[in-house]
């Protein structure tokens, strides 16, 4: 999790508030005591460690001097804790111990790759160098390629071989046959003197546990190039299966007698180039401490918590010694706080110390005898509220609630690799790989049960101090956790800690993962956080504080519109993935994940601009023909500029949600408008042209002659009706429905008439001096009429203008003097009647003339 954006969860007690991986403590810790090598490789190996600190020098903690004495009550696992653990211990800065991580990561990696060649023998770190032992040319060729990328990487020859025969490499995959028929009750004869190389710690163990037996024997270790096992301390696991009766260890080099059916150790070891057999010490279990900071099991132990991690389901667990549950029959474990009881932690939910259900070493009339198996514990079902957190943390000082050593990752112990224990009975310590291999311990039911013994792959330096309680803590290596704290002696002959390998631990628990600490993800952008369409959108994971991101982490990405997906991190932290399409503005949510450890989530914004620019679209507005046109709209690409043209002008910018408007400085021409739209982007070329016309409606004409509700005289008739209109625009009056002939003085029958109106175009406004006129229809009936003009460009007619006018009869013509009452006069009569014959006549005909003012023909430049 981050420790920047999302502030890491704390482990709340009591209103104390505390990071966790907890570091807490153990009782009943097994311990074992290990003489020093009789040869030395240097100080980073097995073969001789440290000579005591003297009183002047920067000592290591005291362990203290008895199971009464209680851990540091207000210290806790503190960050200045462990920076002084790392200078007093290992003479280096905090950063040159993350960087001395990295070195045995990669040589933990390195060993990954050369143990399945032939002729490799082991790897360890000497200063800042890897020293891989081996022979062969397959062998050294590898080394070779590795080296490339693996600074300081080098192969040295193994241990020469004393005799002149050269020995022979067993299979690893199967142990080594005995050379000579076993006899009930006899030893059978020994080979060749180091006639033979041990390959790795797996098959030596089993032949020595076939051919020896478990009695006195402690671990099979790889130490210094060679391979080395340790006797002595573990009462006899054999009487009942061989007959013996407590053997005892005796120091390495001495004769001592074999169990019937079986070899001596040294007859064992004489078999081989590499291996050397060693004396050491009588184990002894370490006391049990109570009260303290820690957890305490309802068993009354108290133990150390390792790493944070997860169960199959992705609840949060807690991972620490199996040795702590009692095979099981621990249920719960409390926390404490200042050595009071601090509320539940947890329940048990996994445990295993030795094989599969706990089994001991021994498996009779098996072909592989020797049971290996871890030693871990699962706390699960964490108290709600508490969050166990990817570190080895600050513990039991509320003052500084931090995490110290963020987890990244596990690494596999290497021999000389600098390592840290925290435990909460005495706090960090530090030291040096010493051996790797294969561990026995006396289990639960042991001394009462000799055949009691259990083994686990683990570690163990000379350097670093332990005592009860502090079993099941972490053991890291810079940023990297390799192991929980198993066993140790500090009042023996020789102070040592012994850890189980928490990747040996990990393989017993399917489906669990452990913690990892992550960052959150970085974007990596121009200045203006613009992406193209289409291209890669990138960034990076900072692999602070080591130098690496967390093996098999990827990056989560969330945004609107689609499910959630994830991109892997690549190994130098970059991550990238695919950006839309739609250019514009783009947010999106991005976390570090791997497996169900996740960073806090990150919004980030950036613009994504277009790959290329299509036409844009003009859709404004879709009926037609329109009443007018003061603005263009339309969709494009976000960011564009638009330009238009043709009839029209002006420009704009496509908004976020792909659309533009562009107000016209003025309204559109009536008639067709032609309109083209272009979008231009800065580094792109331009856009296709779209173009598309318009249909605008002209303003109604006036009528100026004549006004609504107008009353004429049929005697006093005007000549014709006048009004105004748009210059060029062509003119059509209707009287009652029916259109008016003629226009100007040369209407006639189908005649288009004359144009009374200029020829050019104008603006969409009334010009003065734009009129037009047509005759007065002749012949009109008396009553009410209505008049209807329109006027029309490149034949978009416009609205019509409308009034009426009502034609009154005429007033009656008196007689003459002379002339009687009633009586027409012959001439007026007849005037009258020929008037009105010839109008019948006319309309009869259907000579009603329509004369309609047209522009002439002509197109407007486009």
């Amino acid at each position: 999790m981050s420790g920047t954006a999302n502030p890491m969860k704390r482990i709340s007690a009591a209103g104390t508030v505390a990071g966790v991986v907890l570091s807490l403590g153990l009782a009943a810790a097994p311990a074992m005591a290990f003489p020093v090598p009789a040869t030395s490789d240097g100080p980073t190996t097995a073969a001789s460690p440290p000579p005591s600190p003297s009183p002047s020098s920067s000592p290591g903690p005291s362990p203290s001097p008895g199971p009464s004495s209680s851990p540091a009550a207000s210290s806790g696992l503190s960050q200045a804790a462990l920076a002084d653990a790392v200078q007093r211990d290992l003479k280096l800065t905090p950063q040159q111990f993350e960087a001395a991580g990295e070195l045995g990561s990669q040589a933990a990696a390195a060993a990954v790759r050369l143990r399945q060649i032939p002729g490799y023998v082991g790897i360890r770190i000497e200063g800042t160098s890897i020293v891989v032992t081996g022979s062969g040319s397959e062998l050294q060729a590898a080394v070779a390629s590795l080296a490339g990328s693996i600074h300081g990487l080098s192969l040295e020859a193994p241990p020469s071989v004393p005799s002149a025969a050269a020995p022979s490499v067993a299979p690893p995959s199967q142990p080594a046959p005995p050379t000579a028929t076993k006899a009930a009750g006899t030893s059978p004869p020994v080979e060749a003197a180091r006639s033979q190389l041990a390959v790795n710690t797996e098959q030596l163990f089993q032949e020595y546990v076939r051919d020896v037996g478990t009695a006195g024997l402690q671990a099979v270790v790889t130490s210094g190039g060679k391979f080395v096992i340790r006797t002595g301390g573990i009462a006899s696991a054999q009487s009942t299966q061989g007959g013996a009766t407590g053997a005892t260890s005796t120091p390495a080099g001495t004769s001592e007698a074999a169990a019937p059916g079986k070899i001596s150790p040294s007859a064992f070891a004489s078999r081989y180039a590499n291996v050397e057999l060693d004396g050491a010490g009588p184990l002894k279990p370490e006391a049990d401490v109570p009260g303290g900071v820690g957890y305490q099991t309802d068993h009354q132990v108290i133990c150390s918590t390792g790493f944070s991690a997860f169960d199959p389901s992705g609840l949060p667990a807690v991972l620490t010694a199996g040795h702590c549950t009692d095979d099981g029959a621990v249920k719960t474990a409390d926390l404490l706080l200042q050595g009071q009881a601090n509320g539940r932690l947890g329940s048990f939910q996994f445990s295993q110390f030795g094989g599969p259900g706990n089994s001991t070493v021994l498996k009779p009339n098996s072909p592989q005898p020797g049971n290996v198996g871890a030693d871990i514990a699962v706390i699960g079902s964490i108290r709600q509220g508490l969050d166990p957190l990817p570190a080895a943390s600050t513990y039991g000082d509320p003052s500084e609630p931090g995490p110290d050593v963020k987890i990244i990752g596990t690494s596999a112990p290497v021999i000389g690799m600098p390592v840290c224990r925290s435990g909460w009975r005495t706090e960090w310590s530090c030291g040096h790989i010493s051996a790797v291999g294969i561990f026995l311990v006396g289990g639960h039911n042991y001394p009462a049960d000799p055949t009691d013994i259990r083994a686990f792959n683990g570690f163990l330096s000379y350097d670093v101090q332990s005592n009860g309680g502090d079993s099941g803590g972490p053991w890291v290596s810079g940023n990297y956790a390799v192991g929980t704290h198993s066993a140790g002696d500090w009042g023996g002959t020789q102070n040592f800690a012994v850890a189980a390998t928490l990747d040996d631990s990990l393989k017993v628990l399917p489906d669990y993962q452990l913690e990892l600490f992550l960052n959150k993800p970085e974007l990596v952008a121009p200045a203006d956080k613009t992406f193209k369409a289409g291209t890669s959108i990138t960034g990076r994971v900072p692999a602070a504080p080591a130098s690496a991101v967390a093996q098999g982490s990827q990056v989560r990405i969330t945004y609107a519109g689609r499910q959630p997906f994830d991109v892997p991190v690549r190994p130098d932290g970059t991550w990238s993935f695919k950006a839309p399409e739609a250019p514009g503005p783009f947010s999106f949510t991005a976390e570090t994940v791997n497996g169900f450890s996740r960073s806090a989530a990150v919004s980030l914004d950036i613009v994504i601009s277009p790959s290329f620019l299509p036409a844009p679209a003009i859709t404004t507005p879709a009926t037609q023909p329109l009443p007018g046109l003061a603005t263009v709209d339309g969709t494009g690409t976000p960011g564009a500029t638009i330009t238009l043209s043709g009839n029209v002008s002006g420009s704009a910018m496509v908004g976020a949600d792909g659309r533009w408007s562009v107000a016209l400085p003025a309204p559109a021409p009536a008639g067709k408008v032609d309109v083209t739209a272009v979008q231009s982007y800065p580094g792109l070329a331009d856009s296709p042209a779209t173009g598309v016309t318009f249909s605008v409606m002209p303003p109604p004409p006036a009528v100026t002659s004549l006004s609504d509700g107008q009353h004429l005289k049929q005697e006093a008739l005007p000549a014709s009706i006048q009004g105004t209109g748009l210059s060029g625009a062509d003119v059509v009056v209707s009287i009652d429905g029916t259109p008016l002939p003629g226009a100007g003085g040369s209407a006639g029958p189908g005649s288009t008439g004359s144009r009374s109106v200029g020829s050019s175009l104008a603006p969409l406004v009334l010009v003065a001096g734009g009129n037009w006129t047509v005759p007065f229809p002749a012949g009109l009936a008396l009553g009410a009429h209505t008049v209807s003009v329109t006027q029309a460009v490149d034949g978009v007619a416009s609205a019509p203008a409308q009034l009426t006018f009502t034609i009154d009869a005429p007033a009656p013509v008196l007689p003459a003097g002379n002339i009687t009452r009633g009586a027409l006069a012959a001439t007026g009569a007849g005037g009258v009647v020929s008037a009105a014959i010839a109008a019948l006549a006319t309309l009869a005909a259907g000579i009603v003339l329509t004369v309609v003012v047209r522009r002439r023909n002509r197109r407007r430049t486009r």
